[in-house]
Order: C-alpha cells, then structure tokens, then sequence
C-alpha cells in the first residue's frame, strides 16, 4: 500500500467504518431472519462463522436496538 498523508488515513479509516456499521446492520437482519425461519443458533453459526455470542446477542436485541451503530 502506499504511503499516505494523515488526511488520506482519516479518510480511509472513516469509509472503513462506515462499510462496518452497513455491513453489520445487514448481518443483523439476515440472522434474525434465519433463527426466525426455523434455523438453529449453531446452524447459522456453521454457514455463516459469525460467534455464537454474537448470534445470542442480535436474537436477544430488538431490531434497531444497539448492536450494528
């Protein structure tokens, strides 16, 4: 990777975060969804490699409520 001045860092850094908490949010919605549908906690943990205790906590967590922000 090239070097890179202070201002380009923060901004890579910020569109980082920025992917993270998207990407979370949708992570969010697709176990809920498949523990919905019927598919164990340790099923979605097997196809997905997401830790269980992440897994317990989106089910235990409302949707919206903490979590991918």
């Amino acid at each position: 990777m090239p070097e890179l001045t202070v201002r380009q860092a923060r901004e890579m850094a910020t569109a980082w975060a920025a992917e993270r908490r998207s990407v979370a949010g949708r992570r969010d919605k697709v176990v809920r969804a498949a523990v919905e549908a019927g598919l164990s906690k340790a099923e979605v943990h097997r196809l997905t490699g997401i830790a269980r205790t992440t897994i317990d906590r989106i089910v235990a967590l409302a949707p919206g409520e903490g979590g991918a922000g």
